[in-house]
């Protein structure tokens, strides 16, 4: 035998390394870590990182204004200081008062032109197009669009309404707490409408046909059809729409901050324009990254509420 023969043979007969995979189940495993992998690190680069850093923060004097404490430990104090707080809970209340009316009327708005839209022509085409344009529109452009559209002096509004006699001097929107809120709430309904329509849209685009033509065999009509047929099917579509909705809206600040900037009197300071407001203006980033805790736990709670509320409408 020569020995290049029995080299060989001994490299046949000698094991595996061990870490390389000894079946093509392992292999297949592997190789789907490896897929995941990538995923994985950016979830933890750009979602678990931050919420860690800042949960940190949250419990530690992180002042700016006083550099020499800054990373003096606080604990739960920061919450502490935050549940005591008369501006927290007022942001709560104007959050509420912003959200829960925009993410109503921006959804049933929508789901309307939707029922409108739900029909295969050229007029259909071009409105869903037209109707789509706020919604790739910069919220800060929009913001700057309707604050000269309601400015007191030069608005077109103010304009329209004086030609048609139905207000004898110009209003000043901003300076008044009601007025302010119906403003900022019409920029985020005219923002938001486009997507809850697309959204209903692509969900009515996926209901069988043949279920509308069994319901008119039946002498079912228009109400009846959308009763049974079309509220149930939209169950899943419905949740994703008001979570996605209810989410922005929470969380919105941009179109907020640069219509009011939180006034008059803090009449529409929102919970992000009060973290905003601690942070960069105050430079108190603990009491602020407790804040941002807050919000990102009632976001969670206000998912899971919807979720299990509307469950039983596809169930």
């Amino acid at each position: 035998m020569s020995v290049p023969a029995a080299a060989g043979g001994l490299s046949r007969l000698r094991p595996p390394a061990a870490w390389l995979p000894r079946s093509t189940a392992q292999r297949r495993r592997l190789f789907g870590y490896g897929l995941i992998v990538p995923a994985v690190a950016f979830t933890v680069v750009m979602v678990v990182y931050p919420i860690a850093r800042t949960f940190w923060m949250s419990l530690h004097n992180f002042n700016l204004s006083r550099p020499q404490r800054m990373y003096e430990f606080v604990g739960l104090g920061h919450y502490q200081q935050v549940a005591q707080d008369e501006h927290f809970w007022h942001s709560v209340a104007v959050t509420l008062t912003y959200s829960l009316p925009v993410t109503s009327i921006s959804y049933a708005v929508g789901l309307s032109l939707a029922l409108l839209l739900n029909k295969r022509s050229v007029g259909t085409r071009i409105g869903r197009t037209l109707l789509s344009l706020p919604w790739a529109l910069p919220g800060v452009v929009a913001a700057f669009i309707f604050l000269w559209m309601f400015d007191a002096s030069f608005g077109v509004v103010n304009y329209v309404l004086l030609w048609f006699g139905f207000i004898r001097a110009p209003v000043a929107w901003l300076s008044h707490s009601e007025t302010a809120m119906v403003l900022i709430s019409l920029v985020g309904i005219w923002k938001i409408v486009p997507f809850t329509m697309l959204t209903q849209l692509a969900g009515l685009q996926s209901i069988p046909p043949e279920l509308y033509q069994a319901a008119k065999v039946d002498g079912a009509n228009r109400w009846q059809e959308f009763r049974n047929i079309t509220w149930p099917a939209l169950g899943h579509v419905r949740v994703v729409t008001i979570v996605l909705t209810g989410l922005v809206t929470f969380r919105e600040f941009g179109q907020i901050y640069v219509i009011s900037g939180g006034g008059p009197d803090r009449a529409t300071e929102t919970l992000s324009v009060n973290l905003y407001v601690e942070a960069f203006q105050g430079f108190h980033f603990g009491y602020a990254s407790a804040l941002g805790m807050l919000m990102l736990l009632i976001s969670l709670i206000f998912t899971v509420l919807v979720v299990r509320f509307m469950r039983s409408d596809f169930h």
